[in-house]
């Protein structure tokens, strides 16, 4: 058996509710649980999380599939499959890009320029329930530390190819 210093063990375990990795993980499950009952109730049944990804991403202009998949971080396969189920459910049509004649043009349609306003009242939802936790002020601050974080970690942690990696996992995540 490996010897183990049972005391550090133990404080280890006590203060397992303050691990920063349970806290986010807890703290992201809150964010779904807010947004699929918010979403739900707005009449969104088909609807993953994992496609936010996408539309958040498509300009009112529109925006070819490769440009979506760089600003999100994922491969051109995973926002294909994206934008697939998109125009199925009727939030996105694709055209001929005037600009590249092989690339389509993704562009909102008019349930998915609803769907972004009710995205707005959705993350607004969101702050609101955390801000009656904690108040505005501590929720700004979490916000504040918690960008500092992510953008020091893209920065100066990952690759470019880790950095796409990164971004595919936090989708898959967000498709649970």
């Amino acid at each position: 058996m490996i010897p183990i210093d049972e005391e550090r063990l133990r404080a280890f375990k006590d203060k397992k509710n303050r691990l920063m990795g349970r806290l986010l993980n807890k703290s992201y499950r809150m964010v779904t649980d807010l947004a699929v009952k918010f979403l739900t109730q707005k009449g969104y049944e088909k609807f993953r999380l994992g496609h936010i990804v996408a539309l958040v991403h498509i300009e009112l202009e529109g925006a070819n599939v490769i440009q979506l998949a760089q600003k999100a971080g994922m491969t051109k396969q995973g926002m294909s499959k994206l934008i697939k189920e998109l125009m199925e459910e009727g939030y996105v049509r694709t055209e001929k890009d005037p600009e590249d004649a092989r690339a389509l043009l993704v562009k909102l349609t008019d349930k998915g320029v609803q769907f972004l306003s009710d995205w707005m009242d959705c993350s607004e939802h969101i702050n609101q329930t955390f801000a009656s936790i904690v108040g505005q002020e501590k929720l700004e601050v979490v916000k504040d530390i918690l960008s500092e974080l992510v953008d020091n970690y893209e920065k100066n942690c990952l690759s470019p190819l880790q950095l796409m990696d990164y971004q595919t996992l936090q989708r898959r995540l967000s498709e649970q």
